[in-house]
């Protein structure tokens, strides 16, 4: 196993070589190096160095400081990020060498979780604060050389997940490393290490202490990845799939002998969708949305209902939306991530073929959801080749009980959901609107003495002017004060009985 100097992206390159010229110590380290070192393309280039945040802004103009528990530099080059990060120590390591005084109430509790980790060290120390041995290599591009602290390459050789370290304490102090685990195994092709499994098994359920938002990227990554079934089969086998996502689940592991055709048949597509999904990736060469594997996940039990031929269902819009609704948010996905999820879904209705060949299909061209529902027609298609069995099959009804195909161009179920606050909140412009939609302009919004008057609602009377008015250049008398302190108070109707409104007056005094 060895890298060749031309494997390294050339920017990466850069920007070690430019801290080296500025006495920072660089290396190439983490995921790059390991799936160097397997034969296996780099999703990215990670760098680890001497240099601060702070000077490494200094010293590139196309950095960006970001990440609060764990800070660390991105330096652009286009589209291109190339993560930058300052050695690091354990912190934990500097808590235990302060001595039991100054441990924290977590420490005593048996806590371990990490919220801070912005210890600087030194490379030794980065490298040993790592997950698995597998990430703590480095590659010094002046030598060629591989450096490693940890026994990666070892671990590499025996195609091993190992931890550095207890893994009893490292997956304490993060339990996303759980599923990190899970994915190397998946993606790589390596057999997780019987401690570490163990210990996996033991603490999967300290998952539920890390933010959810970390959760469910880490679940988008593992289906992203080009290994989404091998992923799934790992996270039913480690039973975290029903800790995350106890409704899938439970749907994927009934008893065979109990299932019937339909239960089996959903069964079939879900695992046909997920590999021909992974095909997907590694033939494009890019992942996924997390749209794209919402709506791969969401289609195997809507796959009847969402056929082009299916008459029984009389709003599929909504029988969608209520289907889909409990994934979305048990995974706390982004609301456009959810949106475009289901206009994916709905989108297949009118790419796939139906048997009517006079049936109208709307216009998709430049919907933002289009390339996604292709590739998912792609999906499915691959799925549907590898076993007819699997196909589609439209749900039908009979006589009175049937409904026509929609032949509207405009298919209004593809539009986006409304926010629900959305009509409570007023924008400029609004009598513009008005006037389009063909609601009454409000009073005086009209152009020119041609407006028309706004009617008044019913029941209310005609405003009409005073009987009397000032004549020019007269003057109102001003009252003295004496006859302020005798006037009667004047309360307005609006506020009730009262001095100031009734029991609402009271709770003012």
């Amino acid at each position: 196993m060895n890298i060749r100097p031309e494997q390294i992206d050339p920017d990466a390159a850069k920007i070690v070589e430019r801290l080296r010229r500025n006495d920072h110590a660089a290396f190439v380290v983490g995921g790059c190096v390991r799936d160097l070192l397997l034969g296996l393309k780099p999703k990215d280039f990670d760098i680890a160095t001497s240099a601060t945040p702070p000077e490494l802004r200094r010293l590139f103009r196309n950095c960006r400081i970001i990440g609060r528990r764990f800070r660390l530099a991105h330096i652009f080059f286009g589209n291109k990020i190339i993560e930058t990060a300052t050695f690091r120590a354990n912190p934990r390591e500097g808590e235990d060498d302060n001595g039991s005084a100054d441990a924290s109430p977590d420490t005593e509790n048996n806590d371990l979780l990490i919220r801070r980790d912005n210890v600087f060290g030194t490379a030794e120390e980065d490298a040993r604060r790592r997950d698995f041995t597998i990430n703590g290599l480095f590659y010094d591009i002046e030598t060629g050389q591989v450096i490693d602290h940890v026994n990666g390459m070892v671990d590499l050789e025996a195609r091993l997940v190992r931890t550095i370290g207890d893994p009893d304490i490292r997956f304490r102090e993060d339990p996303i490393r759980i599923l990190r685990a899970v994915k190397f195994a998946a993606r790589c092709s390596l057999t997780i290490e019987p401690e570490t499994y163990r210990r996996m098994i033991e603490h999967s359920g300290e998952i539920a202490k890390c933010a959810q938002a970390r959760v469910s990227e880490e679940f988008f990554r593992l289906l992203r990845s080009g290994a989404a079934k091998r992923s799934m089969e790992l996270l039913i086998e480690t039973a975290l799939l029903g800790l995350m996502v106890p409704e899938l689940s439970a749907a994927l592991t009934t008893a065979p002998e109990t299932d019937d055709e339909d239960v089996k048949r959903r069964k079939a597509r879900f695992w046909a969708y997920l590999a021909a999904l992974d095909q997907s990736t590694t033939k494009r060469g890019t992942p996924p949305s997390n749209a794209l594997v919402l709506a791969t996940l969401l289609l195997p039990p809507l796959r009847d209902a969402l056929h082009p031929d299916t008459n029984s269902i009389r709003d599929i819009g909504q029988t969608v939306t209520q289907a889909i609704a409990p994934l979305l948010e048990r995974l706390k996905a982004s609301r456009r991530d959810g949106e475009l999820a289901r206009q994916i879904l709905l989108a297949t209705r009118y790419i796939f073929p139906s048997s009517n060949a006079n049936r109208k299909r709307p216009r998709l061209a430049g919907r933002e959801f289009l390339d996604d529902a292709l590739r998912l027609h792609e999906i499915v298609s691959e799925a549907d080749a590898q076993d007819a069995e699997l196909m589609g099959r439209p749900l039908l009804a009979e006589g009175d009980a049937q409904v026509a195909a929609t032949d509207d161009e405009n298919a209004p179920e593809l539009d986006p959901l409304d926010d629900g606050d959305r009509g409570r909140r007023r924008r400029r412009g609004g009598r513009g609107r008005d006037r389009e939609q063909g609601r009454p302009p409000l009073p005086g919004a009209g152009a020119g003495p041609t407006a028309a008057p706004h009617a008044p609602p019913p029941g209310s009377r005609p405003w009409s002017p005073p009987a009397r008015l000032p004549s020019a250049g007269t003057r109102t008398a001003i009252p003295d004060l004496p006859s302020f302190a005798n006037a009667a108070p004047h309360t307005p109707s609006f506020l009730g009985t009262g001095v100031f409104g009734g029991r609402w007056g009271a709770l003012g005094d």
